[in-house]
């Protein structure tokens, strides 16, 4: 049997990394299949100087920039199955998914970032207007898809609610973990606790948020670990007992997460943090703001708490400080968040999901081609 050619157009930007690579390895292992990447880096924004059009708007950057990087990889090729993982990438290659079976996964839509970038006092005509055009866009494109991994139940909704995709096309993928693989045992409780925090964009993150509540509540009882690479960091002095990590990747952040005692994560805008993720698959109770896919992760007081997000530094140390004061409950606390890990993070349900998903809709496109007498259906045009 001929192995079936999927062309995969994603991006790593805005911390994408780690799903890409998820998507990547399940992909890899599916028999009879054949990926093609196209990944948008970081460095492609220096790589192809985009025009003043192009850079208005963070999306429409995004959008030029996959493009540079698709069209000389793919206009004269034909393939079975497109799959893209973000709304920007759906938008701009509407037209690949017209002629061919099409997904994507997706952690965020329009409606739900201008609901964020709001929520942050991003208001005004301009971001009115941002609004309309991406969430018109993309209307026009969702309904060239035919099958949808949104990452969390806020996104999954939000597909459904406002651009009409049916719930039966959308696959739940909330950002799975190797859980195996990360060793657990039971955390000893010796003062003074060990905060950690784990974030790029570290104003975006909630980290000057954090750094208050440390020094002002919590820096006689605890340590806190900062892992970033945000070079606004970078030679800055940091409180007492605040220690930074930067430059680690993910593998050698496990013995972090592995010997910390509570993950604190005041963000401020996020879409399913991948770090809150690693953080429940180390059995690491987790502290964090309510923004989109933070519910699906954190059962509130069961595995952590989800604070509100206009809540103030008091109301923050309040809940660290229920912690710190009953070793006992922060013990059970460790034990139950591993739990709901090994339960609904494992690696294992999500690769059988995408690979059902995939092969299902690769198997119907066979047959309803069938006999068509080798049609183009795949074959990118200029228009993609």
């Amino acid at each position: 049997m001929a192995a079936k050619r999927v062309l995969c157009v994603f991006t790593k930007i805005l911390g994408h990394v780690a799903e890409c690579r998820r998507f990547m390895e399940v992909l890899d292992r599916i028999q009879n299949l054949e990926p093609t990447y196209v990944v948008v880096e970081v460095e492609d924004y220096v790589r192809f100087k985009a025009p003043w059009w192009a850079r208005a708007t963070d999306p429409w950057h995004v959008r030029f920039l996959a493009r540079q990087r698709a069209r000389p990889l793919i206009l004269d090729q034909s393939f079975d199955l497109l799959l893209v993982n973000a709304w920007e990438l759906a938008v701009e290659f509407r037209g690949l998914a017209r002629r061919m079976p099409a997904g994507m996964v997706v952690d965020a839509v329009p409606t739900t970032m201008d609901a964020q970038l709001r929520n942050r006092g991003q208001n005004g005509p301009k971001r009115w207007i941002a609004h309309r055009i991406h969430h018109q866009s993309f209307a026009r494109a969702v309904g060239e898809f035919d099958f949808f991994f949104p990452k969390s139940s806020v996104c999954l909704e939000a597909l459904v609610r406002d651009y009409g995709v049916g719930r039966e096309c959308c696959h739940l993928a909330l950002p799975h973990q190797h859980v195996g693989s990360r060793k657990f045992a039971e955390r000893p409780y010796i003062p003074p606790a060990r905060l950690l925090f784990v974030g790029n964009d570290f104003a975006r993150k909630g980290g000057e948020f954090l750094l208050r509540l440390y020094s002002e509540h919590l820096s006689h009882r605890c340590t806190l670990t900062i892992a970033s690479n945000d070079p606004r960091l970078a030679g800055r002095q940091l409180p007492p007992g605040v220690t930074l990590l930067a430059g680690k990747s993910q593998q050698q952040l496990l013995p972090v997460y592995r010997d910390s005692d509570i993950f604190v994560f005041p963000t401020q805008q996020d879409f399913t943090p991948e770090v809150l993720a690693e953080a429940v698959a180390n059995g690491l109770p987790s502290i964090v703001t309510d923004v989109d896919g933070v519910r699906d992760l954190i059962q509130d007081e069961v595995t952590g708490f989800v604070i509100e997000r206009q809540a103030d530094a008091a109301a923050w140390a309040k809940k660290i400080r229920l912690l710190l004061n009953d070793a006992g409950r922060l013990a059970v606390m460790s034990q139950t968040t591993r739990r709901f890990a090994e339960t609904h993070l494992s690696i294992g349900p999500f690769e059988t999901l995408v690979r059902g998903v995939i092969e299902g809709h690769l198997v119907t496109a066979a047959g309803l081609h069938e006999g068509d007498g080798g049609s183009d259906i795949g074959r990118p045009s200029s228009r993609w």
